[in-house]
């Protein structure tokens, strides 16, 4: 193809089907707009994952160090300030940039989707019994509709309405709506609104954002809010060019966003024009992989931002498609190109439709594609068994026989080559007890039911039991845990025990102590309590999520959680611990939220690192988006999804108009035309989630399915796509198709074997029987444990137990008043008034925001009388505020936050201790461009860590050796990053008193 892309005069949308090296045009781009005088500042590019801005990237600089060395050195010096990374990431930065004009907090967090379930569900609850105290009975008329099962019905309706954020949301604001006007939904959206009140009035207390709100308030900001004109013109005046990956995934509020930011570029008008800048979109994606609708992408904005920017751009944009595939060998492609121009035709005027262009392969060798077709025997389930001990069978015999292709010749399959891709996780177990039967090591990659995993149950035991020692129901399963292992026949005398005694529910512990000072010889039994007795001493004095990890250690579990999932399992839920820990939360507080966790089962468990594993992968079919294998398995091609997935709430789209329909029969919805266009659009994502599935394999592609073809009945699923386009039904029909079949016919009994056989035998024949219930395990992954990653902060408990809360309020607003100071958007002029912007995010009482106000404005006067404020806080060039970073050392991975980063020229670090002024040092530091040209013998980082609270002289060496290791950590990185030497400060603010760690 012609390198159109790397036009910068001109706009650009590329249309890049699966395996087209999209990344990697897409880094060009970016390096050409460097090469051409653009700096980072002034490019953003928006990516659909962190894991895809990393990636980028680390593309980027690996073209640069092979391509142009000089370059790359320029850029990794500005790494931090690479505006790459996700829409929502984009969003927070720009809502906390302008925090103070917008009238919010700048310190607000955003929430994860387990802390915002939570909440949302505390909300929904409180709504409740608020409406049963006030009399109104909202929630009651709402539930007797529906008779016995009217509160199960309406909550879950509240949940699927308020999954239908930001849209939703935009909706009830009256912003472009139109609500179906049947009285029973207008009630629950009433309700609705209720319960989204609540939940935003809860996340105001908490100074928390959930990903939706990131959305809905940065469009807000730069559309509705007086200040919506200075911060667009801020945006202009920093950013030159906007890059767009994945497009096709896009939400029509976040494809508002990127419209709004580019208005003026487009109209042709603004500064940028008269300084002789023209500022360019570059938008990559593949219509075809549109496969996120439930998370609110619309596959119709990359028709429409094509037909727009053609007539907005004229001859300054252009569109290029893509044609070539350098991922599949020929045979995939050939098959994906057949089959797709059938089912994806051209021609359609529906910008809902995607019409499907063939490509080229560019590597070399031959490939294979194979469709496995079982016969039914009888239940889903059954089914399933068989196929899965046939893919199963299939995979151990291809293992060490089959040659795939790399650069540089041929080589032998492993496991880990292969992958099978599910369209849901519904038979997952199925699929593993196959895979444990023909002793194959596999990982599931990101699976659910985190909270039923065995690993996660014990430590939830464990941790129930510690909060309350009277939990006979969660002792009872530790004592039957691996940690104990105590017989039931034991455990049925102490229970017994119980009843006879007369005791209460509750007394489990007591009673087992009463029987084992009976039975004294019973050793296990007597290490247990004192062990039990040992951990609830520790507990009033311990954090929990350390409690758990000793406890781990002291008996010995590691060895039972030793395989890789188990451990990382267990390593997500210490954390989710220490996560409600630090949040404050008591520990009855902590088993609520687990309880409520815990009925989820969707939870994901803990992403387990695959690379390098020679074991095959099981994932869903969008979580193996963006990733290939040489490999692939794709089963369950006859289950239809879009018959399952029929929803009593609809949302549609219309000239901008937001539509939401209800209506719980389903056979009324089938008479009803949004329900039908939603169904359709359902059955079209469902061909583009199989383009995206059949376009992940490299070398082989191995799908099956239960046929049930016939005369009077069709075949169902994707299975029914390929059926239609080749005429399977027709028995004469199999020569000259571009993949090979193999018939299975599959027999009902565990003595028999599936039968291989057909005209075209592609599988050598596979004896396998179908799977037993008894549970099989394999040996488990050798692996290396992952590194302990570890928070270099201070420790909050010791500054509130010496200085009481007001400090630690204080010490938040200092740091929020010192960043705003640095970034520049605080400025000298108004300082009150910013100052009491941001404590009135942290205080409560009129009483104490004045005092605190009194005690910040002090010490800024103070900070300024001393020159540190100049020389440290206020904005300079070749410095920076706020630096995340991470830190490798091995087996811990250090991650952290660094108050302040001043860099400057050596020389005049030199002239500076020359004259006496160390702790000034930084005054007169002015370079050419951030970080720039930064190389170890001309440059030098003073690293300031900020301590606001009160200190007396005696304590300072005291607090140097406290603080030591953090502030050495803080060096090493900062060494580390820039590639230059460091020096390392603390900063005591209140009196104020600058000293140098050595």
């Amino acid at each position: 193809m012609t390198e159109d892309y790397l036009d910068i005069s001109k706009s650009v949308m590329i249309s890049a089907p699966a395996g087209s090296g999209k990344t990697e045009k897409l880094a060009r781009r970016y390096i050409e707009l460097l090469k051409n005088g653009s700096d980072v500042e002034r490019i953003l590019a928006i990516t659909f994952t962190e894991k895809a801005a990393a990636e980028m990237k680390e593309r980027i600089l690996n073209i640069l160090k092979k391509e142009d060395i000089e370059l790359f050195e320029k850029v990794r010096g500005k790494m931090p300030m690479m505006r790459i990374s996700t829409i929502h990431s984009f969003c927070l930065k720009l809502l906390k940039r302008f925090s103070l004009d917008l009238g919010m907090d700048p310190s607000l967090k955003v929430m994860d989707s387990f802390n915002a379930d939570i909440l949302w569900n505390e909300a929904v609850y409180e709504c409740l019994i608020e409406d049963s105290a006030s009399g109104e009975r909202v929630f009651y008329e709402a539930i007797k509709d529906s008779g016995i099962r009217g509160w199960n019905k309406l909550y879950s309706i509240l949940g699927e309405v308020h999954n239908k954020r930001p849209g939703i949301e935009l909706a009830l604001n009256g912003q472009q709506s139109s609500i179906s006007n049947q009285e029973y939904f207008e009630r629950i959206m009433s309700i609705y609104s209720r319960c989204l009140q609540k939940y935003k009035n809860k996340k105001i207390q908490r100074h928390c954002l959930d990903y939706n709100d990131l959305e809905i308030m940065a469009y807000e900001a730069i559309s509705k809010n007086p200040e919506w004109q200075n911060v667009l013109y801020s945006f202009d005046e920093h950013t030159d060019h906007i890059l767009v990956d994945e497009f096709q995934d896009t939400s029509t509020l976040q494809w508002k966003i990127i419209d709004k930011l580019t208005e003026e570029w487009r109209s042709g008008a603004g500064a940028k024009r008269e300084t002789g800048v023209n500022p360019t979109i570059f938008l990559v994606g593949d219509d075809k992989q549109s496969i996120y609708s439930f998370r609110g992408a619309n596959v119709s904005i990359f028709k429409n931002a094509k037909k727009r920017l053609t007539e907005w751009l004229r001859d300054e944009y252009h569109f290029v498609e893509i044609k070539e595939n350098y991922r599949s060998l020929p045979a995939i492609v050939n098959f994906v190109n057949i089959l797709f121009e059938r089912i994806m035709p051209k021609g359609l005027y529906d910008d809902y439709k995607v019409e499907y262009s063939a490509f080229d392969a560019t590597r070399k060798g031959e490939g294979k594609v194979e469709l496995i077709l079982l016969d039914s025997i009888g239940r889903t389930k059954d089914n399933r068994r068989a196929e899965a001990a046939i893919i199963a069978k299939n995979i151990r015999n291809l293992s060490g026989n089959y040659r795939i292709y790399e650069s540089d010749g041929q080589r032998i399959c492993n496991y880990g080559d292969m992958a099978i891709l599910l369209r849901s996780r519904t038979h997952l177990s199925i699929f593993e007890d196959a895979l444990r039967k023909e002793d194959i090591p596999f990982v599931v990659v990101k699976g659910i039911g985190f909270y039923n995993s065995p690993e996660v149950c014990i430590l939830r035991d464990i941790l129930f039991f510690l909060i309350d020692p009277l939990d006979d129901y969660s002792l009872f399963n530790i004592l039957r845990s691996p940690l104990f292992s105590i017989g039931y026949d034991t455990l049925l005398k102490v229970v017994k025990d119980i009843f006879i005694d007369d005791m209460p529910i509750g007394y489990l512990f007591e009673s087992l102590k009463k029987y084992a000072s009976q039975y004294p010889n019973t050793l296990s039994l007597q290490h247990c309590i004192t062990l039990l007795d040992k951990w609830l001493q520790m507990a009033e004095k311990t954090p929990y999520a350390m409690l758990l990890e000793d406890i781990l250690s002291e008996t010995g579990a590691w060895s039972y959680f030793y395989e890789r999932q188990r451990y990382v399992n267990v390593k997500k839920f210490i954390r989710l611990v220490e996560e409600f820990e630090y949040n404050g939360l008591a520990g009855l507080e902590i088993r609520e939220k687990l309880i409520r966790a815990s009925r989820n089962s969707d939870e994901a468990k803990a992403n387990v690192n695959t690379e390098g594993m020679n074991a095959v992968k099981i994932m869903t079919i969008h979580a193996s988006k963006g990733l290939q294998f040489p490999m692939v398995f794709l089963p369950c091609l006859d289950e239809d999804s879009t018959a399952k997935s029929s929803s009593s709430i609809v949302m549609d789209e219309d000239e901008g108009n937001i539509i939401i329909a209800y209506e719980d029969d389903s056979n009324i919805r089938k008479k009803i035309p949004i329900f039908q266009r939603h169904k359709e659009r359902l059955q079209d994502e469902e061909k583009r989630l199989f383009y995206v599935a059949v376009t992940r394999a490299m070398d082989y592609l191995c799908m099956s399915g239960v046929w049930n073809g016939s005369k009077n009945k069709s075949p169902s699923g994707k299975l029914a796509y390929i059926a239609d386009s080749f005429n399977l039904n027709d028995v004469d029909s199999t020569a000259g198709l571009p993949f090979k079949i193999n018939k299975v016919v599959s027999i009902k009994d565990s003595d028999q074997s599936p039968v291989a056989g057909s005209q075209n035998d592609s599988l050598r024949p596979l004896s396998c029987s179908l799977p037993n219930n008894e549970m099989v395990f394999i040996q488990p992954l050798d692996y290396k444990p992952s590194p302990i990653w570890l928070d270099v902060t201070e420790e909050i408990d010791e500054i509130r137990k010496k200085h009481g809360d007001d400090w630690i309020i204080l010490g938040r607003a200092f740091h929020r008043v010192f960043e705003g100071l640095s970034n520049g958007y605080i400025t000298m002029d108004g300082l009150e008034d910013k100052v009491m912007a941001v404590l009135k995010n942290e205080v409560l009482s009129n009483a104490d925001e004045d005092r605190m106000r009194d005690i910040i404005l002090s010490d800024l006067r103070k900070l300024d009388a001393s020159g540190y404020l100049k020389d440290i806080i206020l904005p300079v060039e070749n410095s920076y505020v706020e630096l995340p970073f991470i830190l490798d050392m091995g087996n811990r991975i250090y991650k952290g936050r660094i108050d302040r980063l001043i860099i400057k020229d050596m020389q005049e670090a030199i002239g500076n201790r020359q004259k006496g002024n160390v702790h000034r040092e930084c005054r007169e530091s002015r370079s050419k461009g951030q970080a720039e040209g930064i190389k170890g013998k001309q440059k030098i980082a003073y690293i300031y860590d900020y301590k606001t609270y009160p200190i007396s002289e005696k304590e300072i060496p005291e607090l140097m050796e406290r603080y030591s290791f953090q502030m050495s950590t803080y060096k090493k990185a900062v060494e580390r990053l820039f590639s230059i030497k460091a020096k390392s400060y603390i900063f005591f603010t209140h009196e104020p008193r600058l000293v140098e760690m050595v």
